[in-house]
């Protein structure tokens, strides 16, 4: 069972797609015809909040904190907080889906519930994040979100004073690759 904790009420009206049921309380999304919805892991679709009111072929959306199921497959847990969530069914959220149709960020997981912050900011800050905990980036070559990329190898520095040159090359070396790398910037000409 849904339970609101904040929020607007209501964010706004949606028409609801053809053939489309949605029950209040749970997530809503927008299809690419930009109808509304019951959220699901299904391509193009982007969640907008929860279903207040259904009537007359349309939905009221508020936005806001509220709890939905832990899926049992994917489970979010407490170490997940401030990490995405992502949509199972309308009224299940995930720690990872087919599609990548995130819910909301997770503001915490107890009892069998999670807490999600379904804000518009929240959502767009979740759709933002790309999370891929199934690939090691050692090797990466462009840059992604939460990412960069790895530059050349640079061996420690183990000298100094007689070996300054040395000390030098190795640290000159080492801004180069982190200027090759997006991570700081080339200087000033």
């Amino acid at each position: 069972m849904m339970q609101r904790l904040n929020g607007t009420r209501p964010l706004a009206r949606y028409e609801i797609a053809s053939g489309s049921t949605i029950a209040a309380g749970n997530l809503v999304a927008l299809n690419g015809d930009g109808k509304a919805v019951p959220a699901a892991d299904a391509a193009g679709l982007r969640v907008i909040g929860v279903a207040e009111r259904v009537q007359n072929g349309s939905v009221e959306v508020m936005d806001g904190n509220f709890s939905f199921a832990n899926d049992t497959t994917h489970a979010l847990t407490r170490a997940d907080r401030g990490k995405v969530a992502y949509v199972k069914d309308a009224g299940t959220v995930a720690s990872e889906g087919s599609n990548g149709i995130a819910a909301g960020i997770v503001i915490d997981v107890f009892d069998g519930e999670v807490y999600l912050d379904v804000t518009p900011a929240a959502v767009r800050a979740a759709l933002a994040v790309t999370e891929d905990t199934n690939t090691t980036y050692g090797a990466a070559t462009t840059a992604a979100a939460g990412l960069v990329k790895q530059g050349a190898a640079v061996a420690d520095c183990t000298a100094a004073g007689d070996n300054a040159t040395s000390a030098e090359t190795q640290l000159n070396a080492l801004l180069a690759s982190l200027r090759t790398a997006g991570i700081i910037a080339a200087p000033a000409e």
